[in-house]
């Protein structure tokens, strides 16, 4: 990309930016929950359209305003975006983030659950904030691989948080996504993976002409009669096939009955 582009892509990312932070700042606490979910979402399209990231929605998205438990892969921080922009939600991000600079007031006043990883007992603690958040009316999205991949595989869905939908009665939501340039080929550039720096990765994220991420919404389902186990296997299966990938393990249903959710 020519590097005049990437300057003025760079400042109106940079101007989005501080806009996000600014307002994270100084007004996201004097609004309504509600209002405040519905502000972050505005401005993450902001920022997408800052970056020229595209996003498409394939399957049928919740309309019906019930709150639910997103769980998607993880490949990017962009993925915050490319879901926020379309759901207001709270995230479940991991600890480190909190002091990251910009990002941290972002996602500390917009909201964010965070927790550290690797850390059975954090888990513990975090789950029961995603089952207040829940019961409490608020959609929460979390990334159960609790890494990050190139998009070309799945970790294990971590179990944990699934106990929260289970606890609150809410319906689970599975969504897969994957980045790639607009003739369709993987855009690699939009991984966020291993000892990767943020500032590295957007200067990545800039020098792409375009970026496209699909999003496919899997169907909902409600927890009632699952296992967290069973919830996360069906969660994965589900994005795996989404994504094609090889080798997606057959839907665990197991053999008592199970209620299956509307379609929203």
């Amino acid at each position: 990309m020519a590097t005049l582009a990437v300057l003025r892509r760079s400042a109106a990312v940079l101007s989005s930016l501080l806009l996000t932070w600014a307002v994270a700042a100084l007004v996201a606490a004097r609004l309504a929950p509600r209002t405040r979910r519905l502000l972050s979402a505005r401005l993450a399209r902001g920022t997408l359209a800052a970056l020229d990231v595209r996003v498409g929605m394939m399957g049928v998205g919740p309309t019906d305003g019930r709150p639910r438990l997103f769980v998607a892969n993880h490949v990017s921080w962009l993925d915050v975006y490319a879901l926020g922009a379309w759901w207001p939600a709270r995230f479940v991000a991991k600890i480190e983030t909190a002091s990251w600079p910009l990002a941290g007031t972002i996602a500390r006043r917009f909201d964010s659950l965070f927790i550290v990883r690797g850390s059975f007992r954090d888990a513990a603690r975090v789950k029961a904030q995603v089952a207040a958040a829940l019961a409490a009316g608020d959609s929460v999205v979390v990334f159960p691989e609790a890494t990050t991949t190139e998009g070309d595989r799945l970790a294990r869905f971590h179990p944990a948080m699934f106990q929260a939908a289970i606890e609150a009665g809410a319906l689970i939501q599975p969504v897969a996504l994957r980045y790639r340039r607009p003739d369709g080929s993987s855009c690699p550039a939009a991984a966020f993976v291993g000892d990767d720096t943020f500032a590295a990765s957007l200067c990545r994220v800039l020098r792409e002409p375009a970026i496209e991420v699909d999003v496919h919404v899997g169907p909902p389902l409600s927890p009632a009669g699952w296992t967290r186990r069973e919830l996360a296997g069906w969660a994965q299966a589900t994005v795996a096939t989404a994504l094609g990938l090889p080798g997606t393990r057959v839907t665990p249903y197991p053999a008592r009955p199970r209620r299956l959710a509307p379609a929203a």
